[in-house]
């Protein structure tokens, strides 16, 4: 699970404005911790940076052709042009970009052979249904368990990588960034980062119109558009899936892929389903936060001082009122200002990841402004975030935030509990975001903790935030 503290971006780092990333149409990543979004090929042609409309797009191209001609001609696993297939299908981790699930001081790795050839055997197959279209590629976390759209973002990023690389030059040089050649880069020079580790690195740029967002298990609203968008697809699928009860992420790839898998016209209708439906991630909407965390974390530090002095050396109680302080800036600014809108999309409540990078981000502003000496940690992996406050080995106040439409009365009877446990500690606060349907969750909850307590045993704060849609704080008498 990847852990996340002490964000730095790399428009602050190295000293740019984050409006000329913007208008570039440029992500400004973090360089100390990954943003889950990743380069969907097939967004690679439709791109406003010519670069890589078609110079990019073209290399992607010719690159998996090449594969793609060499599986046609292979004979059986391990043969001369099977060989050569796997040589150029390399799952080796992408120069630094920060995209993926990738945590602090990331380093390249490789994927298990087994991911590698899993894929190849797939194209093999579709190389035999008759279609040849190298676009293939791009369907596979679509087919395959153990591909995700992580895996097939760090092979076409490593495809595309001289194109980065040149966007990311061609940035930086007027600025007055320092750039190098290395080893890594030894053809275009790139500027580099030091992290804690003290492996140096290269760092690559992307455009935010290539990628999109690394969907969280059992979120198929995007794999669901495709299906839908071909009749004879989505009937396949349906009754493939019919007898199941609760199909799992495997029985519905399975069932894709049977589906899709048929002939080459239902293979290639599936290639531009998908193709016609896909979009890249919208800032505007931000449906998962990420520009917002990066706005405020852009905010001075005045906007986030306090007259209280914290003497977080003293013990958990002084720690825990870090914490309820940083609570109650959040909720004041969901409640009193704005910032509720920044957890809503077209009349829908956004994801819970949303509401928990907006905290983490204002979380973080304030430790800085009133040097607390606390890192505010958050696990960054594929589920909900929950937030550690520590100092030393044994005060530890854990976080944990959810919607009010989510499993509320688990979380904080269950979940919560467990993370106490596997942190080592008795303090908790439940944080649940009501959008209006709360219910009776709220009084369900109250009572587990007066029970606890009842018992003389340790039970969890509870913090309630009215996440509602209000008329804007302009606008208020």
């Amino acid at each position: 699970m990847a852990s996340f503290s002490n964000p730095l971006l790399f428009s602050t780092h190295f000293g740019v404005a984050a409006v000329e990333l913007e208008k570039a149409g440029l992500i400004d990543p973090f360089l100390t911790v990954d943003t889950q979004l990743f380069v969907d090929p097939i967004l690679l042609d439709k791109s406003a940076n010519r670069i890589i409309r078609e110079e990019g797009y073209e290399a992607f191209r010719k690159h998996f052709e090449n594969v793609i001609r060499l599986l046609a001609i292979s004979k059986r696993e391990g043969d001369a042009a099977w060989k050569a297939a796997q040589q150029l299908f390399s799952l080796r981790e992408a120069p630094a970009n920060g995209l993926g699930y990738g945590k602090s001081d990331r380093p390249g790795t490789s994927r298990p052979d087994e991911i590698r050839d899993a894929i190849l055997r797939t194209a093999k197959e579709v190389v035999e249904l008759g279609s040849q279209d190298p676009e293939m590629i791009s369907l596979m976390g679509f087919f395959e368990e153990q591909v995700g759209p992580d895996t097939i973002s760090d092979l076409t990023s490593r495809v595309i990588e001289p194109q980065l690389a040149q966007i990311t030059s061609d940035f930086c040089r007027p600025l007055g960034i320092a750039l190098k050649t290395s080893e890594a880069t030894p053809l275009i020079p790139l500027p580099h980062y030091m992290p804690t580790s003290g492996k140096e690195r290269a760092i690559v740029l992307v455009p935010s119109d290539i990628v999109r967002e690394l969907p969280v298990a059992n979120d198929w609203s995007d794999i669901d558009a495709a299906i839908n968008a071909n009749a004879a697809i989505r009937s396949r699928v349906n009754h493939l899936l019919a007898s199941i009860a609760r199909p799992t992420v495997a029985d519905r790839k399975e069932a894709i892929r049977e589906a899709a898998l048929q002939s080459k016209q239902l293979f290639e209708a599936f290639i531009a389903a998908v193709k016609d439906t896909a979009t890249y991630y919208d800032p505007n909407s931000d449906a998962l936060g990420y520009y917002k965390l990066k706005e405020i974390l852009r905010i001075e530090e005045e906007n986030f001082k306090s007259v209280t002095n914290y003497e977080i050396q003293k013990g958990i109680e002084h720690i825990k009122r870090v914490v309820s302080d940083t609570l109650d800036m959040f909720k004041h600014h969901v409640e009193k200002g704005n910032l509720w809108e920044a957890l809503w999309i077209d009349g829908k409540p956004k994801k819970e990841r949303a509401a928990q990078l907006i905290y983490y981000a204002i979380t973080d502003c304030f430790c800085r402004a009133n040097n607390i000496d606390i890192s505010p940690e958050a696990n960054m992996g594929g589920g909900p975030i929950d937030f550690k406050y520590s100092k030393g080995y044994n005060a530890r106040v854990l976080v944990e935030m959810k919607r009010s439409s989510g499993t509320v009365v688990h979380g904080y009877e269950k979940q919560l509990e467990i993370y106490k446990d596997s942190s080592r500690t008795n303090h908790g606060v439940f944080v649940v975001l009501d959008y209006g349907d709360l219910g009776e969750k709220l009084t369900t909850i109250q009572t587990i903790r007066n029970e606890r307590l009842k018992r003389g045993e340790p039970a969890s704060d509870i913090v309630v935030i009215d996440a509602t849609q209000k008329i804007s704080a302009s606008k208020r008498k």
